[in-house]
């Protein structure tokens, strides 16, 4: 049973064999239509990359030129030296460019958002230290260019809460202008005289003295170097006694001010310092005018309404039938209607 079937399939391979061979010798017979196709001629055509020799200004580009063309840039150079001799020179000459020794690639990237070199503090401070008082006077932004000639004085008082930072942060971005001083206080309450103290009591005290004053110079430095602003002046002040009789001592004895700046009011760790009390007493006692700055309220987020649940039908409208009186003084509905006028 198996030979016939290999007997077959040799036959049938050997048939289309056949075929192909067949059809291939049909394609490749020569026919009279084959010989009347014209032979493909391949035709030369000018590079449009490459220059014409006869082009000019002055042509439209409608005449058709010879071509010239070169197999490499060495062949178009020096055929560039005959042809035109000032674009040649030209060209030498753009081969090498002078580097500028003194112009550094960071200067020339960020020369245009850099901070102008003057915006800085003042060093070394001037420092006036006693056992109950610490001065510190510094400059911010010194230069001869931007000078002013009329300067205001500014004293702000500060207790490091957020309302009294953010009257001052206010003070200085709101009010200070270029040449301008600003004036800064804190005040250490002390229920006891300086001069009854011990030593250990006095160290202490002007230990604290000493790091509200280099508190308040860190939040004046952070707060200025957002700003573009020349020749301030900046004086702190860290004392300790009374706050109001302090405060308006401070006053008295600068000359010139044109502002006091304080804040509202405060619950901060020296409680009592920039409280509504003491503003409202340098408001009526204070020779200068007095600025007492509120932070803008948040919005309150709309109170959630509850929903009410909805109220129970009579069993009059439950069964579709409304009476008259039922319905006095309410306007109808389509469920309250019966069908009757």
């Amino acid at each position: 049973m198996t030979k016939p079937n290999k007997t077959v399939n040799n036959n049938n391979s050997w048939d289309l064999d056949s075929m192909l061979s067949q059809e291939i010798e049909n394609l490749n017979r020569d026919s009279v239509e084959d010989r009347r196709v014209k032979e493909a001629v391949i035709m030369s055509k000018p590079d449009p990359n490459r220059i014409n020799a006869n082009d000019s200004d002055e042509e439209d580009g409608t005449a058709t030129g010879k071509y010239y063309y070169y197999d490499n840039d060495d062949e178009y150079e020096d055929d560039l030296a005959i042809r035109d001799p000032e674009l040649h020179k030209i060209t030498e000459s753009n081969r090498q460019i002078a580097i500028d020794c003194n112009l550094t690639p960071s200067d020339s990237k960020h020369k245009l958002i850099r901070r102008p070199s003057e915006l800085v503090f003042s060093d070394p401070p001037t420092l006036i230290s006693r056992e109950d008082y610490v001065e510190v006077t510094f400059h911010y932004g010194l230069s001869k260019e931007n000078k002013r000639k009329r300067s205001k004085r500014y004293m702000m008082m500060c207790d490091f809460g957020e309302e009294s930072m953010y009257a001052m942060k206010w003070g200085i971005g709101t009010l200070l202008r270029s040449g301008d001083e600003l004036h800064i206080a804190s005040v250490v309450d002390t229920d006891e005289d300086v001069k009854d103290m011990d030593k250990d009591e006095k160290y202490k005290l002007w230990g604290e003295l000493d790091r509200n004053s280099k508190t308040m110079i860190s939040r004046v430095k952070t707060s200025m170097d957002e700003m573009l602003l020349y020749n301030i002046k900046i004086v702190t002040y860290s004392v300790a006694g009374k706050t109001r009789e302090s405060l308006l001592n401070l006053i008295y004895s600068t000359p010139n001010l044109t502002m006091v700046v304080c804040g509202s009011r405060d619950r901060g760790a020296l409680k009592g310092m920039i409280m509504g009390s003491v503003s409202t007493f340098l408001v009526h006692n204070s020779p200068i005018p007095v600025s007492v700055i509120r932070p803008q309220k948040k919005e309150k987020k709309a109170a959630k309404q509850k929903k009410t649940s909805a109220q129970k039908l009579s069993q009059s409208v439950k069964n579709g039938h409304l009476k008259v009186d039922e319905i006095e003084g309410a306007s109808l509905s389509i469920n309250s209607y019966d069908g009757t006028l």
